[in-house]
């Protein structure tokens, strides 16, 4: 699991590298590519969120958002921080 986990980060760490660059269709790629390795890293969501956002991707972004209340709601009791 450690070693998912480090494929994910490592994949997200790409991904933030290309949104420093503006390549925003790189970074979407990269921040997916790492739910492969592991789905309930939170920021990762964020970001490809942003990513997506930055791409006029409207419904992808919400839909990220969303999953990151979602998780929020049911793992951290709300999202109240």
């Amino acid at each position: 699991m450690k070693k998912d986990r480090k494929a994910a980060e490592e994949c997200k760490e790409k991904g933030n590298l290309a949104m420093k660059r503006g390549l925003y269709k790189t970074a979407n790629k990269h921040y997916t590519d790492a739910f492969e390795h592991r789905k309930d890293i939170l920021p990762i969501y964020t970001n490809r969120a942003l990513a997506r956002l930055k791409l006029e991707l409207w419904q992808e972004a919400i839909d990220d958002c969303t999953r990151v209340l979602e998780y929020c709601d049911v793992f951290d009791d709300g999202y109240e921080k």
